[in-house]
């Protein structure tokens, strides 16, 4: 009974130290990814605007 205890908890330890591991290798890849996908339509995105609240409001500094 404690035996199989102790294998259970080493395999959900297993499990959590292995998923760690993959999203700390795979999580810098998919961010790159998307920081140059963001980049390309950065210019899109500032070139629309909203139907509603696109007025332009004077800004006093």
């Amino acid at each position: 009974m404690l035996t199989t205890l102790v294998l259970v908890l080493a395999g959900i330890t297993a499990w959590c130290v292995a998923s760690l591991a993959l999203a700390l290798v795979v999580g810098p890849m998919v961010r790159k990814a998307d920081r140059t996908r963001v980049a390309d339509r950065t210019a899109l995105v500032a070139e629309r605007r909203p139907l509603t609240g696109a007025i332009p409001l004077p800004v006093v500094h």
